[in-house]
């Protein structure tokens, strides 16, 4: 069942007063995960810091509200929890604070230490996993150095907090040997530097990694699910009681649905995978993490094709948004989204561009936990994941380039004007049933390719008959078309619009003025680039003699190498002369290069088949002769 929305007499004042009754009954749509709430608490209106997230997490475990195998990780704690437990270093001029769990031994602590200690000298083992614990909290609370000497008691780290013997610590204290507890001073100096900086710079990773969380997190929270929620489903709404009706949200908004599930999904297995190295009791390792999200699932790749969907339509999204704010309805319903307080005084359009500005953060926060990593085969793994980013940047940036520049083939290909052969050569004579067929030129849908590139194009000076006349002319890579520009009767449009039109061309001389405003009248034919040859005019002897200055000339070609035409071209400057002569150059050789490897080989190829097949016919028809005449 159809229903139509008959408002035209409705008068304006009672259609706003409608929609603003609509409004007010709206329902406020609202985005909910309990998991991922719980650890995007706002803190001094940033996201849960890695600390914080630490603390939270001991708390949950310690009232039971999450089951939890295995030993207690001993991470730095928040601000609010330094206080319990203290243990102290003796010679150390600031008293670190650490909370110590007594668990039974575990052989992946075992391991950790092991592997902490092949980063120093053989006499590391001084430090047990105490030690190696009040170390780690005083480099990442404190941030002291410590002097020297320092002396280790390792029976009084061995202990608890309560004074009552760890033994997992009993366990490591008496594997060491009775030499390695009386080593030099200096070694155990040593092997705490070392276990301070490995500390340091572990626990900054991990703070980049959860910093990658964070950001992905409230991204999706106050970007998406607010252009979401508080725009795009309102819209519907109002479409549904018969306003806004002209209004298209897939325009508008493009793929912010796919990007919605696809950021979700990756927000949840992001915290899953966390959450799991925080159960399971092993240590977490960001660069595990990071292979598991970027290289071992699928859902990033799903999150970046979701991006460069969003992206390429952006530009389109901008201008149509221009186009809708004309209509005094969208610009009421705009103004009642920006009162809800989840936009955070953000405008539409400050949302619109949020997603094409986040997909650059990415690599930048990676490139943080590269710079902080050690281990080679790990910082191996961050950088191939980095590249396959950045990589993933690049291929999207080339999709922008493209976009731009079909954009602008539409553009000229709309506005050029062909002159007819009677245009071209008024004495040609033509028979009265040809005029109406060739009163047009084949060729008007000529320039639109989607291989085609715009190389360079901007206003230069034709001397013709001696005289200077101003000619617009457009470099493609694969042809030269010099135009007159003639003012059309196209309506103006919006500054946004302009705005888009300049960045599409790749030239540096596009004039201020939208080229959209303009008709473009071709002026003889197009040269194709390996049908004439350049010659400049240099400053000296050839430009004083016929007083010429910034001067090039073409000199054009027919397939049998007849000189047909001769174009001079004169620039505004010297600079803008060397521009265009390194462009045109350049260009041709590429385009003589393509030709060489495709068409002309192609041609070589058939000319070389029929060769060979004239020949074998010339032996059949010769052996069949022969074999008549027996």
């Amino acid at each position: 069942m159809c229903v139509q929305f008959d408002r035209s007499g409705r008068a304006k004042s009672d259609s706003l007063c409608g929609l603003e009754e609509v409004l007010s009954t709206l329902q406020p749509s609202v985005f909910v995960d309990e998991q991922l709430s719980k650890y995007k608490v706002a803190v001094h209106q940033m996201g849960l810091g890695w600390n914080d997230f630490l603390s939270q997490f001991e708390e949950r475990r310690a009232s039971g509200s999450s089951m939890v195998s295995g030993y207690r990780l001993s991470q730095p704690l928040s601000e609010s929890r330094r206080s319990s437990a203290n243990l102290s270093i003796p010679g150390v001029n600031a008293t670190p604070v650490i909370a110590v769990t007594h668990q039974p031994p575990s052989p992946h602590r075992k391991k950790q230490l092991l592997r902490t200690q092949t980063f120093d000298s053989t006499n590391s083992s001084d430090l047990n996993e105490e030690n190696q614990l009040a170390i780690t909290a005083h480099s990442t609370r404190s941030h002291s150095c410590v002097p020297s000497p320092v002396n280790i008691d390792i029976r009084r780290l061995s202990r608890g907090p309560l004074n009552q013997p760890s033994l997992e610590s009993q366990d490591i204290t008496e594997s060491f040997d009775s030499a390695d507890l009386h080593s030099p001073p200096h070694s155990a100096l040593s092997s705490q530097r070392s276990s301070i900086l490995l500390s340091r710079s572990e626990h900054k990773r991990k703070e980049a990694l959860w910093d990658l969380f964070q950001s992905e997190s409230v991204f999706l929270y106050d970007h998406l699910m607010v252009m979401k929620n508080v725009f795009m489903e309102p819209l519907k709404k109002i479409q549904v009681e018969g306003y806004a009706m002209f209004a298209e949200p897939e325009v508008l908004f493009g793929n912010l649905d796919e990007l919605c599930c696809v950021t979700y999904a990756f927000c949840k297995e992001f915290l899953n995978v966390i959450l799991q190295y925080m159960n399971s009791g092993a240590e977490m390792n960001p660069t595990e993490v990071l292979v598991r999200l970027f290289q071992k699932s699928s859902k990033a790749s799903s999150l970046t094709q979701a991006y460069h969907r969003y992206t390429l339509n952006y530009i389109n999204a901008l201008n149509y948004l221009e186009t809708l704010r004309r209509q005094v309805e969208f610009n009421e319903f705009e103004k009642w989204c920006n009162r809800d307080s989840r936009c955070k005084k953000l405008q539409l359009t400050d949302l619109l561009v949020s997603p094409v500005q986040h997909i650059m953060r990415v690599p930048l926060i990676l490139k943080d936990i590269e710079m902080r990593t050690e281990d080679l085969f790990e910082k191996e793994n961050i950088t191939s994941i980095i590249e396959s980013e950045e990589n993933s940047l690049r291929e999207l940036d080339d999709k922008m380039k493209w976009l731009k520049n079909f954009e602008r083939l539409l553009e000229i290909q709309r506005n050029i004007v062909w002159p007819s052969v009677v245009d071209l050569d008024p004495k040609v004579f033509i028979p009265d049933f040809l005029k109406g067929p060739l009163s047009k030129q084949p060729c008007e849908r000529l320039i639109v390719s989607p291989r085609r590139q715009i190389i360079l194009e901007g206003p230069l000076h034709i001397l013709d008959s001696g005289k200077p006349i101003e000619m617009y002319v457009i470099l493609f890579d694969d042809m030269l078309i010099i135009t007159r520009r003639k003012k059309g009767l196209h309506k103006k449009q919006s500054s946004l619009t302009e705005k888009w039109a300049s960045t599409c061309r790749t030239g540096s001389f596009s004039s201020s003025t939208h080229e959209g405003l303009f008709k473009y009248v071709v002026y003889k034919q197009p040269l194709s680039l390996d049908r004439f040859y350049i010659h400049d005019v240099l400053p000296g002897s050839e430009g004083t003699a016929t007083n010429l200055k910034n001067v090039f000339v073409l000199v054009c070609l027919n397939r049998f190498q007849q000189v047909v035409t001769i174009h001079t071209f004169q620039t505004s400057s010297e600079n803008t002369k060397i521009t265009w002569l390194s462009k045109l150059r350049d260009t041709a050789d590429k385009w003589k290069r393509t030709l060489q490897n495709t068409v002309f080989r192609n041609q070589q190829r058939l000319s070389s088949g029929s060769v060979s097949t004239a020949a074998s016919f010339r032996d059949n028809s010769s052996t069949t002769h022969t074999i008549s005449t027996r």
